[in-house]
């Protein structure tokens, strides 16, 4: 009797399964942060919360928009049935980032303070995963695969993964050297309008250009996502 291979959930990652195999595009990409309904609840209270600044430059107001909005979300997300679990990170996040702000000695870029951190510890660990040779992209896709850490016998695909590995390395890299000047000169607007762009819209990007590259060195019957 055949062993049966356990079923992964490839739509969490951005893929979806077809005749060929599996393949990454823009709905299965939407669709790993959760749709539409995904992107609002995680760009929403940040924009709402830079553009009242921008507007009126009372923390008071900014916060109060915030929290309305985080309400209302939580509201309609319960009416739709959807999952709590794909609110519950965004909520902490953002009960984090008001707490950061209004505390004793806050002020209003504090907003972002946990960012920082979150992109620093990210960063971190991918790198040291490169170093000492087992990149985090490499384990993610053996877990995913499948194929464990059998991966690690084949060269060609471990440089790949160091490769991709320090791709996301530069992003969060890249969200730091950019961001934290701006933080540090006070530039709260700016540093505002910046984060949205180097968010979702950068980690889809990046999402999209490891595909392109883990692709190569990956094969789904083969790896054991799909069965023959």
């Amino acid at each position: 009797m055949t062993e049966s291979k356990p079923k992964v959930n490839i739509q969490k990652y951005g893929l979806q399964q077809s005749e060929d195999g599996y393949q990454l595009d823009f709905k299965s990409l939407l669709a790993s942060v959760g749709g539409f309904q995904g992107l609002i609840e995680s760009t929403l209270p940040g924009f709402l919360y830079v553009l009242t600044f921008a507007i009126w430059s009372n923390l008071t107001v900014s916060i109060s928009v915030v929290v309305v909005a985080v309400c209302l979300l939580t509201i309609r997300h319960v009416v739709m049935k959807r999952p709590f679990s794909q609110l519950v990170g965004s909520l902490i996040g953002i009960a984090l980032a008001i707490y950061l702000t209004l505390r004793p000695g806050g002020q209003a870029g504090d907003f972002y303070l946990k960012d920082f951190w979150t992109n620093g510890i990210y960063g971190s660990v991918l790198l040291l995963s490169v170093i000492i040779r087992f990149p985090i992209i490499g384990v993610m896709v053996g877990l995913f695969t499948n194929q464990g850490l059998t991966w690690r016998k084949d060269r060609r695909k471990v440089r790949f993964f160091d490769l991709v590995t320090l791709l996301w390395v530069g992003l969060f890299s890249t969200r730091l050297a950019v961001e934290l000047p701006l933080y540090f000169a006070g530039n709260i607007v700016t540093l505002g309008f910046v984060k949205l762009v180097l968010g979702l819209p950068f980690y889809l990007t990046m999402i999209w250009v490891s595909w392109l590259l883990l692709r190569k060195v990956i094969s789904p019957v083969q790896d054991g996502i799909l069965d023959k």
